[in-house]
């Protein structure tokens, strides 16, 4: 039994000792750390060091980068130290830190549309983008809500789903003819007021006649001068110009004639198909 005593005694001793040398070990450790941290000798990073662990990031930057490239360095950003001495969160900057001044910058959420500052012009949409389009692009905004079409019931990003992308109209629409290309579209067709048709006068017949094909078959089969004419002569510069027959005749008629029938058309019919 006493020797049962001496030796749960000498357990303890060791115990208490051990203890004693693991809480010592562990203060020389940490004061070690601060007289390293603190140190003269610590090695400083540089711009040159980032690609040796990080080489799939300073590609990114290389390629797609733009001012992120060449307006600032990795260490601009990333300032204040490495892990494991500095928590990772604590050097990701805000981008508030330099883009600040425009109304484009108070947008919350930047990762939403810019997913990777190291491509920050690498930019892809989440739906409702419109407001935020309008910071950056206002005339194109305000001419989409002023002009109402099925343009306007649909979002930026609905078209446009990577920034600068310009899709082609026929992706949604039938052509208006066999053979129509987008060059051909806008010449007419303003994309963020598509209804409200413009035009020069370069506009074959064959294009207003993917809408009016009888009016245009009538027009080229006559045989008086306004067979010879190109629709947009007559109708100039707007989708719906009727012009008075007097833009060009003048008043050919006696005064007597003309008092008696109030329209040139009540004798000629059609002006694309003129009765002589």
């Amino acid at each position: 039994m006493k020797r049962y005593v001496f030796l749960m005694f000498l357990a303890v001793i060791f115990i208490c000792s051990s203890m004693a040398l693991s809480k010592e070990k562990i203060e020389k450790n940490q004061n070690s750390k601060k007289e390293y941290l603190a140190s003269e000798q610590l090695a400083q990073l540089n711009n040159n060091d980032c690609i040796k662990c990080h080489p799939d990031i300073v590609n990114q930057i290389q390629i797609h980068g733009g001012k992120h490239k060449t307006e600032v360095s990795c260490l601009d950003c990333h300032e204040g130290g490495h892990p494991p001495l500095v928590p990772g969160e604590k050097i990701i900057p805000q981008c508030s830190k330099c883009h600040q001044g425009e109304e484009h910058f108070t947008l919350p959420n930047c990762l939403g549309c810019h997913r990777n500052p190291h491509e920050p012009l690498n930019i892809t949409f989440p739906e409702n983008t419109k407001q935020a389009c309008k910071t950056c692009h206002p005339q194109q905004v305000q001419e989409i809500n002023e002009n109402p079409s099925a343009h306007a019931e649909v979002d930026c990003s609905f078209c446009h789903t990577k920034h600068g992308y310009i899709p082609d109209c026929l992706k949604c629409h039938e052509p208006h003819r066999e053979g129509q290309q987008f060059s051909e579209c806008v010449k007419c067709h303003q994309v963020h007021q598509p209804l409200n048709i413009t035009y020069g006068m370069d506009i074959p017949n064959t294009d207003c006649g993917a809408c009016h094909g009888d009016i245009e078959k009538s027009l080229e089969a006559g045989n008086t001068k306004h067979a010879k004419l190109a629709c947009v002569y007559c109708h100039r510069g707007h989708h719906g110009v009727i012009p008075p027959c007097e833009a060009c005749h003048g008043k050919p008629h006696p005064q007597a004639m003309l008092a008696k029938f109030k329209s040139c058309l009540d004798c000629h019919n059609d002006p694309h198909n003129l009765v002589k």
